[in-house]
């Protein structure tokens, strides 16, 4: 049939639904929370391949993460952490490289100059005591497992810093020893309210981390930490804290392996699991259709297919 009959006959075809047989690959960040925040936002970049035109977003994060990164390696081959001006140098590196990969901010100067100072004031607070005990950068995990609908499919997660006892070393406030395995995760906002459904996110994110090692390596690790480099922005406590660790220790948000808690968040990621299945078993004009329960009104403005959702345009 061609295009103009289509058309006279009552308008296009509809693609035929994906038959996809491969075991697929979820992960926390990317898919559970994802689908769970907005299983629309989700269907429509994730699973129908839309591609979003804004990347400001996620700028500010990659770049602290991938200077981070950087900074472990000069760590590893030159014994020493780089200074002032050698944190601004990494910082204009790791940027130019973002932007080559279409990855750009709103205001570079003031994106760089505020990444350097976080990072050198992180540096300053860790120094060694931190990059000692750096085993691993992105430490992939990754386990095969079963919902409880049978449904295959392989969890998959990359931590930050996989390391030893960091927090023993920094006599951060926590029950510590010097044979800790840690994980860590690097957060370039300020840390969430307390009761927060981010911090909650980030609570069942590194619950999840903690499970995925253990099916890893055959044990938990000691903790997973969150470290908040955002708070580092504030002037007042920075200078309070002196330089101790301890004495800034908002920047760090601790999760302590809890069997129970870990197994209720095990529950709802396999619960998660099948849902996304079974949405991707439906009818193609009946998938990814805006979720019944509220979403954040963050989510809501950075979401670029908000300007005809039927959850919008019901409550206007």
């Amino acid at each position: 049939m061609s295009f103009i009959e289509q058309l006279k006959n009552g308008g296009w075809t509809k693609p035929k639904l994906k038959q996809d047989n491969n075991i697929r690959k979820y992960s926390t960040t990317g898919d559970i929370l994802s689908y769970k925040r907005c299983k629309r936002q989700y269907g429509y970049f994730h699973e129908r391949g839309f591609k979003s035109s804004s990347t400001t977003q996620m700028y500010f994060g990659t770049l602290v993460h991938d200077v981070l990164d950087k900074i472990h390696r000069i760590y590893q081959s030159t014994g020493a952490l780089p200074d002032e001006q050698g944190v601004k140098d990494v910082v204009d590196e790791s940027h130019e490289v973002l932007v080559r990969a279409g990855i750009r901010p709103y205001d570079p100067i003031q994106q760089k100059k505020n990444a350097t100072k976080l990072l050198g004031r992180f540096l300053e607070l860790v120094n060694v005591k931190f990059f000692n005990h750096v085993q691993q950068t992105e430490y992939p995990l990754e386990r095969e497992l079963k919902t409880d609908n049978d449904t295959p499919y392989v969890l998959h997660g990359i931590v930050d810093v996989l390391s030893g006892a960091i927090c023993h070393d920094l006599d951060l406030p926590y029950s510590t020893d010097p044979g800790d395995i840690e994980i860590w995760d690097y957060k370039a906002s300020k840390r969430p309210e307390k009761g927060s459904q981010y911090i909650k996110d980030y609570q069942y994110q590194m619950r999840v981390y903690c499970e995925l090692y253990k099916q890893q390596t055959g044990k938990y690790p000691a903790r997973a930490v969150l470290v908040f480099l955002g708070d580092l922005n504030d002037d007042k406590f920075w200078e309070a804290a002196g330089g101790d660790p301890s004495n800034f220790a908002r920047i760090f948000y601790v999760v302590t392996p809890n069997l129970d808690h870990i197994e209720t968040a095990m529950t709802n990621f396999n619960g998660t699991v099948d849902l996304i299945e079974e949405e991707r078993g439906k009818l193609f004009e009946e998938q990814w259709q805006a979720p019944e329960h509220e979403v954040d009104s963050m989510t809501c403005q950075a979401c670029e297919i908000r300007f005809n959702c039927e959850r919008l345009t019901s409550s206007e």
